[in-house]
């Protein structure tokens, strides 16, 4: 494919701290591409490209960082917004706009999910897949048109390996954000409407219980490094301990969406604000 959009390496962003744990001495923002109308849900893929999407254009792109382009990867995408690559090479997408969680595997792209208990998700907007195959995604609602909602509650539902939905949890009340504790057995949800990142205990067979507060902030999409601290997206991307405190904070030239890690050593951290799309190594690796 040609490249859509070709900016690297432009426009350093300095980073307000003198050099950390996490951001080492000098680290800069840095755009890579600019000119979308809303990016989010950025996921590393199997080939080392970055991948992530225009919700409204309905556009998914591709960022490799040995070039440093910036390709079109797919269109019409049902405005979707979390992305998640699977062990064996599949692309997992939360498809706000179609209601729905799909997948991709080469060109071919089927629903995996659009319906709990016959009625109609309501957008499922982000997911984290776990160690059995399985993942969990949040549902909530955005927009203010809401006459075709089926759903009464905005939940977190557990998918499993084989296709069956069960609702996780439904103490929640608009769950977005979504990433899992380094043994996986915590599972951190983002709530929009209360402004506070929950924990709950991940149980058997994609059960969540336990629910307490994690972080007092809101947050869109998040992820984890090596260490175990989250990494939040407020009004500045928000580096959080796993013992809930704030160490870190990192400057946007845009309010930041969503972040995950990639590059070399899996020390980049990539993040979606806004109209573009942004970049900054840092001292501490990914976990995912």
């Amino acid at each position: 494919m040609k490249p859509f959009f070709l900016f690297s390496l432009l426009f350093p962003f300095a980073v307000a701290a003198l050099g950390s744990e996490i951001v080492p001495e000098g680290a800069e923002v840095r755009t890579l591409a600019t000119g979308f109308k809303f990016t989010e849900g950025p996921a590393k893929g199997p080939d080392g490209r970055v991948y992530f999407n225009d919700i409204p254009n309905e556009r998914t792109h591709a960022y490799d960082p040995e070039s440093g382009e910036t390709v079109l990867w797919r269109e019409n995408t049902g405005r979707a917004n979390g992305l998640w690559w699977s062990p064996d090479g599949e692309l997992l997408y939360c498809e706000g706009g179609a209601r729905r969680v799909s997948r991709q595997k080469s060109d071919t792209i089927t629903t995996v999910v659009d319906s709990f208990e016959g009625k109609k998700l309501n957008s499922p907007n982000d997911l984290v897949m776990d160690e059995h195959g399985g993942f969990f995604f949040t549902d909530p609602r955005y927009g203010k048109n809401h006459d075709d909602r089926e759903l009464e509650k905005m939940s977190v539902y557990y998918v499993d390996a084989e296709g069956g939905i069960r609702l996780a949890t439904d103490a929640v009340t608009k769950p977005n954000g979504v990433i899992f504790s380094l043994d996986q057995k915590l599972l951190y949800v983002a709530d929009t409407e209360e402004k506070k990142i929950f924990v709950f205990t991940v149980g058997e067979g994609g059960s969540l219980s336990e629910k307490r507060v994690f972080y007092d902030s809101g947050s869109d999409g998040m992820t984890l490094d090596e260490k175990g601290n989250v990494y939040l997206t407020s009004e500045e991307v928000l580096v959080i301990s796993p013992a809930g405190k704030r160490i870190e904070s990192i400057p946007c030239p845009e309010k930041p969406a969503n972040v995950t890690f990639g590059g070399p050593n899996n020390q980049t951290l990539y993040i979606t604000a806004r109209t573009g799309f942004y970049a900054i190594d840092l001292a501490i690796p990914g976990a995912w």
